[in-house]
């Protein structure tokens, strides 16, 4: 064998001369191990799991003749990883027929010419391999294909959820909330044909549910009151405008993932009695996709604060939903709800907790720092780029300016469209000096004092200072500031501090 290792292969025959007979045209390139019936053989492919390479098999046998040994193998799906070649003085038509119709892949009939039977075993060993290594090549390539799926909706809908003035977690909750209800509604409902698979397909898709927020004017999405009519009719718009994002992709838009995406875009603000937006369907017609992603995205819109409202509890959200007040939902969706309510909420909150790390930068790169050996994992390396990649990608549709302070090496990193308009470069060096802003005295003291009132506790701050623009002009501006702590046996220390800064009246 190429790679130094002998395979193994099973004789099951009920004449020893027979099983002698092969063992010694084969035992100089294989391993062999010998069975005098069918019981026996299967017996030995128990215990022997994946360690079989290839079966050489009698048909006439006692107590389990070949056929059955067929019959089991092909019922428990063995024949797809273990090839059977069939041995036997059995030359009717009708035998060597069923041979084939049970999976046999080859049929040697006796006497045999040994150098014959030595390469149809090395051709059907060597084959099988190439279709085992092929299977795997297929199946990374399938892996690899849906990572990076995930990893563009992750990428897309962060963007939508950075303009929105919400964490990443919102997508990460929404997809913990629509699993759970789809793993519900399978398990009481099997009409609704819910696979595993497709389960999976949905929970991905939701993340870009509201994709088309990305056309809407930020002084909507993050006005702080509530919106005029004329403003809610715009904000309507991002349900169509997220479909026909989708449908005009040129690459890629009859993906499953991409289609089912568009049904969840359109119509995930639709409702059971039809009252929805923005083609007013109602009952079936609505995909249960989009039905699921509508509940789930209500329900994490109650209980999560926003800019134009507090957080509801757990128990006051549940009660708005079921009261109608939220519209109605798909009365299989409800119950489904109602009876997962607690494991929801309990689901929701560990497992999110554990998304939160995917977002924890600052944390992750601490490890990668204090890491002693020289290399990194496959893990780390993929989180740092996946967050590099949502970074830079959700930046470059920030109308302000961002900017993330590093403690150690006393640089700044500045971001965002609006870097330009206030004159900052990307990177300054000896930060500190202007408190990591270029050139403001005056405000410099203001966030300088702002971060020393900070704690682990409470690690945020926001303050209005006049920054001065590139083209010399003052104006009033807000910043608002995370400053990035670590635990640490002598007690907590600072990192850094993130933050983004917008003119007063962008933020209004």
């Amino acid at each position: 064998m190429s790679n130094g290792k002998r395979q193994t292969i099973l004789i099951a025959d009920d004449t020893a001369v027979n099983r002698s007979l092969l063992s010694d045209i084969l035992s100089d390139d294989y391993n062999i191990v010998e069975a005098r019936d069918g019981a026996e053989a299967l017996d030995i492919l128990r215990r022997k799991e994946g360690a079989i390479s290839l079966v050489l098999l009698d048909i006439v046998m006692p107590n389990m003749d070949g056929f059955e040994v067929l019959t089991y193998l092909r019922s428990n799906k063995w024949s797809e990883d273990v090839p059977v070649i069939v041995i036997s003085a059995e030359t009717s038509p009708a035998y060597i027929r069923k041979g084939f119709e049970l999976g046999v892949v080859d049929y040697v009939n006796r006497p045999f010419d040994p150098e014959v039977v030595l390469q149809r075993v090395r051709n059907t060993i060597a084959l099988f391999a190439k279709q085992s290594l092929l299977k795997d090549l297929i199946a990374e390539q399938v892996q690899e294909r849906e990572k990076t799926n995930t990893l563009m909706v992750d990428i897309l809908s962060t963007v939508v959820e950075f303009r929105n003035g919400e964490s990443g977690l919102h997508v990460a909750r929404i997809r913990i909330i629509t699993e759970i209800l789809l793993e519900a509604m399978k398990q009481r409902f099997p009409e609704y044909r819910l696979t595993p698979s497709k389960i999976a397909l949905i929970s991905n898709a939701a993340a870009l549910h509201d994709i088309g927020k990305i056309a809407i004017p930020e002084e909507i999405l993050n006005k702080p009151g509530r919106l005029t009519d004329e403003e809610f009719e715009i904000m309507k718009t991002h349900a169509a405008i997220g479909d026909e994002m989708l449908e005009g992709l040129h690459f890629g838009k009859d993906e499953d993932l991409v289609t089912c995406a568009r049904e969840i875009c359109r119509w995930h603000h639709e409702r059971w009695d039809g009252r929805g937006y923005p083609d007013g369907l109602a009952g079936d017609a609505i995909p249960v996709a989009a039905q699921v992603v509508a509940l789930a995205d209500v329900y994490d819109a109650l209980v999560s604060e926003r800019v134009y409202k507090r957080a509801f509890s757990h128990e006051t959200a549940v009660a708005m939903i079921e009261n109608g007040e939220c519209g109605a939902f798909n009365p299989d969706l409800m119950r489904c709800f109602l009876e997962e309510a607690d494991h929801l909420r309990e689901m929701v909150t560990i497992r999110s907790d554990r998304s939160a790390e995917l977002f924890d930068v600052g944390k992750l790169s601490r490890e990668v720092l204090e890491r002693s050996e020289p290399g990194l994992g496959d893990r780390t390396v993929l989180l740092l780029e996946r967050e590099r990649a949502k970074f830079s990608f959700a930046a470059s549709f920030f109308d302000g300016v961002l900017f993330d302070y590093d403690i150690e090496s006393d640089t700044v990193v500045f971001s965002g469209r609006g870097r330009k308009r206030f004159g900052y470069p990307e990177i300054v060096t000896n930060a500190s000096n202007h408190a990591f802003l270029p050139n403001e005295d005056h405000a410099a003291q203001a966030l300088l004092q702002k971060s020393e009132e900070t704690s682990t506790r409470n690690p945020t701050f926001d303050v209005r200072v006049d920054l001065t623009l590139a083209d010399g002009s003052k104006q009033p501006c807000d910043v608002s500031c995370l400053v990035v702590w670590a635990a640490e046996a002598d007690g907590p220390h600072k990192l850094g501090v993130v933050g983004r800064i917008v003119t007063a009246s962008a933020s209004v």
